[in-house]
């Protein structure tokens, strides 16, 4: 009974997901909400039906990917179908949601590397190298334009953009961490409202101000510090992982910061209308991030909490 009653909802699951992926696929605007649906039927069949079951589904839905798309688009469901399965299981054991963020996004950031490299290798297509190199091209148009209209481009705005393109092509692993966690947090957020109508068990969110990273991580923080002192050749692999750690980590520790000062705010009685305009303003004042972040730092070495 049990086995025909699975059978029936992966039936039904499928369905969904064929549906869904027909609209991401096809569909312009609503596709792009559509897709990030992707994921909600193997949460759902994960979550009541355990994880063998679930790849079951998963091997199914690649198939269906493949007939109603191309070969192309078989990343897309492998990546949505995996952070589904991953996704359910944590919730179904009543992990913590953060931690279920976290499983969530290495899975987002291991199909997003994967696919890169797949690709690059067997595809000879770049599309971050190939769009820096449009911006590039762009950007040079626009100067012989202002060169013929008698404006002689300032030659440090030309070195300026030129190194911010250096830049980010250098800082691909970093955009990639955030677009994983960024593709994570509006999963769960679309998904879990409709997971709580269909009457299952997915929790709550713990308070913000409650979240603090292990002290390993500033021990951590603290090394790659160090190895940014040391005189690494640019572009070299050194350089790139030391720099991108670096930015990793300076996320980890404005979000670090954000957490003490919501526990701060909370504890004095500061009222939520103060402390979201408040974040509103750090976040388009860059140098108010590095006050944060060094609150950060210092709650994380010093247990500033236990002070207030």
């Amino acid at each position: 009974m049990r086995k025909t009653h699975a059978l029936t909802e992966a039936a039904i699951e499928l369905a969904l997901f064929a549906v869904l992926f027909l609209l991401a696929l096809y569909v312009p605007f609503i596709g792009f909400v559509a897709a990030l649906f992707l994921a909600l039927p193997f949460m759902v069949f994960t979550m009541r039906h355990g994880l063998a079951p679930a790849w079951l589904l998963l091997a199914a839905a690649l198939v269906v990917s493949g007939l109603v798309g191309s070969l192309l688009s078989l990343p897309m469901a492998l990546m949505f179908g995996t952070v589904g399965i991953a996704v359910g299981a944590m919730l179904a054991k009543k992990k913590n949601r953060y931690l279920i963020l976290l499983v969530g996004a290495l899975v987002f950031l291991a199909n997003i590397v994967l696919d890169y490299i797949i690709s690059i290798q067997f595809l000879q297509v770049d599309m971050i190298q190939d769009t820096l190199a449009l911006v590039r091209e762009s950007f040079d148009t626009a100067m012989r334009v202002m060169e013929g209209m008698g404006q002689a481009p300032p030659a440090e705005m030309k070195k300026q953009f030129e190194q911010a393109i250096v830049l980010i092509g250098y800082m691909i692993p970093t955009l990639f961490v955030v677009a994983s966690f960024a593709l994570a947090y509006v999963t769960i957020i679309v998904s879990l409202p409709v997971m709580k109508r269909l009457k299952l068990p997915v929790g709550t969110w713990p308070p913000f101000r409650e979240l603090s990273l292990p002290k390993s991580v500033l021990w951590i923080y603290v090394l790659v510090l160090v190895l940014s002192l040391l005189p690494l050749e640019e572009g070299t692999f050194p350089y790139i992982a030391v720099l991108n750690v670096s930015y990793v980590l300076q996320l980890a520790m404005i979000v670090q910061g954000f957490s003490f000062l919501y526990y701060a705010a909370h504890k004095k009685g500061v009222g939520k209308g103060v402390v979201v305009t408040g974040t509103v303003i750090c976040l388009f004042l860059p140098f108010l991030l590095y006050l944060v972040a060094i609150f950060g730092i210092i709650d994380l070495g010093f247990d500033l909490r236990r002070r207030i």
